[in-house]
């Protein structure tokens, strides 16, 4: 399609990962609005994400706090008065926060495509452009710790953002010091916590930002991941898209398995290892064969991510507070033409409607208890 609009507004606050989700849907509108003005409203925090990208024209930083659903909803009122008093001709809101829930089917980058009005058909890869700068940071790191020294190098997300896995720094650690006792290996410990430690294989990664790391992975031969924001930048255009061992909490409220999404977009999942148990052992035992044999590794050691949908119940719940039923019905029609008529959703289903009553006296009290104490 080309359509006649010309100034467009695509609303994608954050997280990262889901930014860079997002900059397939930018692309997607320059497609079919053949010479429109993209303007991408984003949380400041996230803003560095979409820098440089070239299907981006303009951004608009917005400080709205993460899952504020009331600010949000404040928000969406105005851009979408913005666009009848036409400062937009058109405003497409993809982020995964309020009615959007209703898109949710176990996967993060399907509900925030699904939220595009039209069908994807350009690349799903984030796109990602970072500058010279960036890029030489990257070489000099690598160039200063002798990375091409070492035939193993492992890049370690162990601080995560998204929810999916805690992990203390004394466990990463850990698991590091056992890692790099071949001497052919070392470790990155990427994070924003800095780490200094008296063994030169492993390596302090904080002092690069998110987009350097992403020039990083040329430079690395693995991940150790927990599908947050450093996994997501290295399948970015930008990035080296890495063997990766994922370490995999299958019980949090959003469920995002980096297998479930790489199956559903054609993606090399065979390059993909996951690890539900959060076992130090078992983890260290499965990077050091993956170093040596990954599909022996993957044979060995990779567990299936459950299909659950307790996310529902918090959809359910976080929907019937708006009133918003027209959304509820749009979330089962979704699950169904992705999974049918699945038992398990029903009755995920029926439990957020069963627990709302007692779930929003809860949280009433609650707020009213912390809302007296902090006077």
């Amino acid at each position: 399609m080309s359509g006649k609009a010309d100034k467009i507004l695509l609303v994608q606050l954050y997280s990262n990962g889901d930014c860079l989700y997002a900059t397939a849907v930018a692309r997607q509108i320059k497609e079919d609005y053949t010479g429109c003005h993209l303007t991408w409203a984003i949380a400041s925090f996230c803003k560095n994400i979409i820098a440089n990208n070239p299907y981006v024209d303009e951004v608009m930083e917005v400080d709205i706090k993460k899952n504020d659903v009331v600010a949000f909803r404040r928000f969406r009122r105005k851009v979408i008065q913005q666009k009848r008093e036409g400062v937009f001709d058109e405003v497409f809101i993809v982020h995964n926060i309020d009615t959007n829930n209703a898109y949710y089917d176990g996967c993060i980058r399907s509900s925030i495509l699904r939220a595009y009005p039209n069908p994807i058909t350009v690349p799903v890869t984030p796109v990602l452009q970072l500058t010279a700068e960036e890029v030489e940071k990257s070489d000099a790191f690598a160039d200063k710790h002798q990375l091409s020294n070492y035939k193993n190098v492992i890049l370690f997300e162990f601080a995560p953002q998204s929810g999916q896995l805690k992990i203390t720094k004394e466990i990463a650690v850990r698991i590091a010091e056992a890692v790099v006792v071949s001497s052919d290996t070392a470790i990155i410990l990427s994070s924003a916590n800095k780490i200094v430690h008296p063994n030169k294989a492993i390596i302090d990664g904080s002092i690069l930002t998110l987009r350097e790391t992403a020039a990083l992975s040329h430079h690395c031969t693995l991940l150790l991941g927990c599908s947050s924001g450093i996994t997501w930048i290295t399948t970015s255009t930008a990035a080296n898209l890495l063997p990766m061992v994922q370490i995999f909490n299958p019980h949090t409220v959003w469920v995002n398995p980096i297998s479930r999404d790489f199956e559903r977009y054609n993606l090399p999942v065979e390059k993909v290892i996951e690890l539900t148990d959060f076992d130090e052992t078992k983890i260290v035992n499965c990077v050091v064969e993956a170093t040596k044999d990954f599909q022996s590794a993957r044979k060995r050691f990779n567990q299936s991510i459950p299909l659950q949908f307790k996310t529902t119940q918090n959809i359910v719940y976080n929907l019937l507070c708006y009133l918003e039923f027209g959304a509820i019905i749009k979330h089962i029609k979704v699950n169904r033409r992705m999974y049918g008529d699945h038992p398990s959703f029903y009755m995920n289903f029926l439990l957020g409607i069963l627990t709302f009553p007692f779930k929003l006296i809860k949280n009433v009290i609650t707020k009213n208890v912390l809302k007296k104490s902090s006077y």
